[in-house]
């Protein structure tokens, strides 16, 4: 038993007998383990009793750091699975095992759905009708692959708003990019046939459509159209680039993913290949810290997390060793992706080969990612000794404001988790309550916002680092200590030495008079400076974004009588901000809601020589209008 007998016995005697999620939390109530269970007063009890026949590592780490246990009693087996999933994504425990790659890869899809299809990037699948590939590892290849694509089979690429508003056909068409099926310069046959080639490209047939295009291109050269013949020639160049870029090995089956792993020490490496329409499109090794779980709590752990959230699971996952709970596993994987999944661990033939192919990756990544995270212990273990710590500073927040004169104030948030940025939890803020340029103020306010004791809040760091001095400080550490949250602190700013000439980075702590100095080449301060660095430009990304809706929105509003629903249907009507822009004042009047004098005054103000640069973009995102990702939630 550890040192919280008198807190732990009360709870152990209180466990109810029934299925359900368990929660492991330490002194300063930051959770250290979660855990599913049949039954969870037997399974809770079996951490703490001294006859345990369990005597791993982790078991004992465990009971060495708990200081409270709470319960979550579920209905089934199943619902404990999916809670325990969902409370390790949203508290990151520090004994569970952790993705250090879990990001969401892209993927493309084909709106065969829609009269007029087009292809672009996504990142979560739908049922929707319609056609998705990947998920790819690497964004460059995917856009690489799209710009290829556009280049020489030319889909339409715009969002349905703007090819539903045309009444002459863009600057796409006339380079070459887009036929125009928009204002009826192309037909359904002719375009029809584009988009199966985009299929046969995307499924990896690429041999059957090298076919046809020199087929094409033989005819066209035979019947004297050399122009349309070096359309073909180049499209065949495409192809056999992307072919020689993907440099992919083809097997005799469809999708599957394929796990498998390679231990060292007290890490595991565990490889993902992803295979889709027979071929192996991407794979990614995740490398974490596993103390001694066995193969098949490794893996089951593994793949509760990579498949957590909305990820393309397909029919087949392929392991070199049954997982624990597979049955369990298999029924929730199921449910989850909408059709039968099966986990296969396959004895011989090329299922084997891939499983080999998967293990000699985790291998060979294993070595250069273990000593990645063994170096980031290091820097940890330095920063926390530097700031008289007695943890080890694993998960860092630092916060930045933005503004220029005391207007659009913003703040941001970056999140780093072993030397590594985790954008899901970036946050970015418009503050509300401060007026002017109060840089004290509106540290404060974002603070309490950011750890008000709500079921929504994200996990609290091992330290909070502020962008400024002792005032900084001063105003965290007063949110800080009003919210109870148990958090190291500190605060980063540059001082000028007293040559005048050099600056030097000192980090400022909570009842200390005199800052710490550390060197500037010492990895813990080059850290610190990064994460800095990172929160300052995503603060000054957002105010950027911000100042462009501003300016573009005041511009409009200037002119009496254009307000939000005008502005709306002049976009939907025209696409951009260029296009209306660029139309007559007769055009303008034609807009629903819009008269004659108000176009008059539409015009002259968007085409005076004093009307200043704007963008097209900043006008779609005051509008909500358009396609595409949005960056990390506002708060």
């Amino acid at each position: 038993m550890n040192d919280y007998n008198s807190l732990i016995e009360p709870q152990l005697a209180t466990l109810p007998a029934k299925p359900g999620v368990y929660i492991f939390q330490d002194e300063k109530a930051k959770t250290i383990y979660v855990g599913k269970a049949v039954n969870l007063r037997n399974r809770v009890r079996s951490y703490f009793q001294k006859s345990s026949s369990d005597t791993r590592f982790l078991f004992s780490r465990i009971v060495q750091y708990t200081a409270n246990i709470e319960v979550i009693v579920c209905s089934n087996e199943l619902e404990a699975l999916l809670l325990e999933n969902n409370l390790i994504k949203k508290h990151r425990p520090t004994y569970n095992l952790r993705l250090r790659d879990d990001k969401t890869y892209l993927s493309l899809r084909v709106t065969t759905g829609e009269k007029w299809p087009r292809v672009h990037p996504i990142r979560r699948w739908r049922s929707d009708g319609h056609t998705y590939f990947g998920p790819y590892s690497s964004s460059r290849s995917v856009y690489e692959l799209l710009r290829l694509v556009k280049k020489f089979i030319p889909l339409r690429t715009c969002s349905n708003a703007f090819f539903d508003s045309r009444k002459r056909a863009c600057i796409e068409y006339e380079i070459g990019r887009c036929t125009a099926p928009c204002v009826g310069l192309d037909q359904e046959e002719s375009y029809g046939e584009m988009v199966k080639e985009v299929l046969l490209l995307l499924r990896g047939k690429d041999k059957k459509l090298l076919g046809i295009l020199k087929e094409r291109m033989e005819e066209a050269s035979n019947s004297k159209k050399y122009e349309r013949a070096a359309l073909y020639r180049d499209q065949i160049q495409a192809v056999e680039k992307i072919m020689e870029q993907q440099n992919v090995h083809e097997h005799p089956h469809g999708d599957c993913d394929v796990l498998n792993y390679h231990q060292r020490g007290n890490y595991t490496s565990i490889h993902v290949l992803l295979v889709r329409h027979g071929r192996v499109i991407s794979s990614a090794t995740h490398t974490t810290r596993t103390h001694d779980s066995s193969p098949e709590e490794l893996l089951a752990s593994f793949i509760g997390q990579y498949y957590h959230g909305e990820k393309y699971v397909p029919g087949e996952i392929l392991l070199p060793v049954t997982p624990a709970d597979h049955e369990l596993i298999e029924k929730w994987l199921t449910s989850h992706a909408g059709h039968t999944v099966a986990i296969k661990t396959p004895k011989r033939g090329s299922k084997v080969r891939l499983l080999e192919m998967a293990r000699e990756n985790a291998e060979v990544q294993s070595d250069a990612n273990t000593h990645r995270i063994e170096n980031q212990e290091q820097i940890s273990s330095k920063l926390a000794e530097q700031l008289g710590s007695k943890n080890v500073i694993r998960t860092i927040e630092c916060y930045d404001i933005s503004n220029i004169q005391g207007t659009l104030n913003v703040a941001s948030k970056v999140y780093f988790e072993d030397g590594e940025a985790d954008t899901d939890l970036y946050r970015r803020y418009r503050i509300r309550s401060v007026r002017g340029s109060d840089d004290f103020a509106s540290m404060e306010e974002v603070l309490r916002r950011r750890f008000r004791n709500t079921e929504s809040r994200d996990p609290v760091p091992d330290l909070v680092v502020v962008d400024g001095g002792k005032g900084q400080i001063s105003s965290a550490m007063k949110v800080l200590e009003d919210l109870s949250v148990n958090t190291l602190l500190c605060g980063l700013a540059k001082d000028r030495l007293r040559d005048g000439n050099r600056t030097t980075e000192r980090v400022y702590i909570p009842g200390r008079s005199e800052p710490v100095d550390l060197p500037e080449d010492d990895p813990a301060s080059l850290l610190l400076q990064r994460i800095r660095d990172e929160a300052h430009r995503f603060a000054n990304s957002y105010h950027r974004e911000l100042r462009r809706r501003s300016q573009l929105v005041s511009g409009l509003e200037d002119i009496p009588g254009i307000g939000s629903k005008r502005r709306r249907a002049l976009l939907q009507e025209f696409g951009s901000l260029k296009e209306i822009r660029n139309a007559a004042p007769e055009e303008l009047a034609r807009v629903q809601g819009m008269t004659p004098a108000l176009a008059q005054s539409l015009h002259q103000f968007l085409n005076s020589p004093e009307e200043p640069d704007v963008e097209e973009e900043a006008l779609e995102a005051s509008l909500d209008i358009g396609d595409g990702d949005h960056p990390p939630g506002d708060s």
